[in-house]
């Protein structure tokens, strides 16, 4: 690429010199041919204010003024005769003409021929001929062009310096680019180009990484679905095997209520939550986060139908609590889902006594809490980010196992909170847990206060 920069610089600078020293030569020759045209007028008019009155050619008096090597200067008389200097016997066509009372230049062979009359249009006395080379003004304007051509080679060599500068100068970032793309295209997403002062590379290499960053993200949302999927689906489909070998083991005798059609019915529920776990999660790896109004009556109404059943198996309540004038929520209804599902799973299978979902206010932002009656989180977890590690940690992080649930973990139950504009923390690490779910609120029913601290 350097290479093409410099052959172009250098091109365009040849061309640039072209159009203007050609031009410029031409217009030194013909400068040159005027100046050689003039100085023989003039030293013409010079030696005709100098003649007599009379001119005669024997003895005469008069001394012509010295001239340039091979400039011959002479004077004819009326008859056309010479009469003085050096030049043709008989005056030649531009003395016949400066014999109408007009100067005239003309060239004649290879000499640049100037005549200028005597005295007066009415009458001339006599005609003084000034002859020089034709190819003086062509020698002097070689002179200027060989210096024209030194300074062009000048001004191509420093255009090619200047260009070599340039074309470091603009390819560098190019190649930077190119080479973090192909850092990029290994795997390396966390690849940046330097800033190089430049506008436009700059704009390009902001774009690629925002680009990379964007690519990263659904990356490690999609390899949290695959993670996250696959240990739901392992889970959910050793529950339903155990659970349809025990019914074919104990027989049809056991009643309709522990037979081989209570467990298929129980089998298929089971499935169906799963399913419906794997296409929301599904969207929400490859979809961007939602804003939407969210309906939180239907989104406790939906967990309570949901866990109503599995709670009450272990003779534990389930309380949701609406504050009257709640802003209005934004979010994901699928994300929204899957973090309740989440929550309430955690506490059905690590926590005791009635689990309390309640839904409130809190600074210009809606507030979910969902909290049991048990002991609290370990002192290992401490309450901190390690409670919403994916691998290690305490085993109140593990949330999908028992009670019927299916969720995602409350790791990823972070990120979903945190990719649709959210916050999910522990409130209260123990006594009576509680995990705090932030939603932002609508701007058009809390005016300025949309935003979540």
């Amino acid at each position: 690429m350097r290479r093409r920069i410099l052959r172009a610089t250098v091109l365009a600078v040849a061309c640039a010199v072209l159009l203007f020293a050609l031009p410029l030569g031409l217009a030194a020759l013909r400068l040159y041919q005027q100046d050689e045209e003039q100085e023989a007028q003039s030293l013409g008019e010079q030696v005709a204010l100098s003649l007599p009155e009379r001119i005669t050619g024997g003895g005469d008096p008069v001394e012509l003024p010295p001239a340039e090597p091979g400039t011959d200067i002479a004077v004819y008389g009326p008859d056309g005769r010479r009469v003085l200097g050096t030049g043709p016997d008989r005056g030649d066509a531009p003395v016949r003409d400066a014999e109408a009372g007009r100067a005239v230049t003309r060239q004649i062979g290879d000499s640049l021929v100037a005549a200028v009359p005597v005295g007066g249009s009415e009458q001339v006395r006599a005609v003084v001929r000034v002859a020089s080379p034709a190819s003086e003004p062509l020698r002097r304007a070689v002179l200027t062009w060989v210096a024209m051509l030194a300074l062009a080679a000048v001004a191509v060599g420093v255009g090619a310096l200047l260009a070599v500068r340039s074309s470091r100068r603009l390819a560098r970032p190019l190649e930077q680019l190119a080479g973090v793309a192909r850092e990029m295209e290994g795997g390396d997403l966390a690849a940046r180009a330097e800033p190089s002062g430049l506008p436009e590379p700059d704009a390009v290499g902001r774009a690629l990484a925002r680009a990379a960053a964007r690519i990263d993200e659904l990356l490690r949302r999609e390899r949290a679905f695959s993670a996250d999927a696959s240990h739901q689906l392992r889970t959910a489909l050793t529950g339903v095997r155990l659970e349809l070998e025990m019914s074919l083991a104990a027989g049809r005798d056991a009643g309709p209520d522990a037979g081989p059609d209570a467990a298929v019915r129980s089998a298929l529920a089971q499935l169906e939550r799963m399913e419906a776990t794997l296409d929301d999660l599904l969207a929400l790896a490859r979809d961007v986060p939602e804003r939407e109004p969210l309906d939180l009556t239907a989104l406790f109404a939906r967990a309570e139908e949901d866990w109503h059943g599995p709670l009450a198996a272990q003779g534990r309540r389930l309380d949701f609590r609406i504050d009257d004038g709640l802003p209005q929520a934004l979010g994901s209804r699928r994300a929204a889902r899957q973090i309740l599902g989440v929550l309430l799973a955690n506490a059905a299978t690590h926590g005791r006594g009635t689990v309390t979902v309640h839904a409130k206010e809190m600074a210009g932002v809606v507030a979910v809490d969902v909290e049991d009656e048990g002991e609290g989180i370990p002192d290992t977890a401490g309450g901190g980010p390690d409670v919403f590690a994916r691998r290690g940690g305490a085993e109140r992080v593990r949330s999908s196992e028992g009670a019927g649930g299916h969720g995602i973990g409350l790791a990823l139950a972070r990120s979903l909170a945190e990719a649709e504009g959210g916050r999910l923390f522990v409130s209260r690490a123990r006594p009576r847990p509680r995990f705090t779910w932030l939603l932002a609120a609508s701007p058009d029913e809390e005016p300025g206060s949309s935003q979540l601290p």
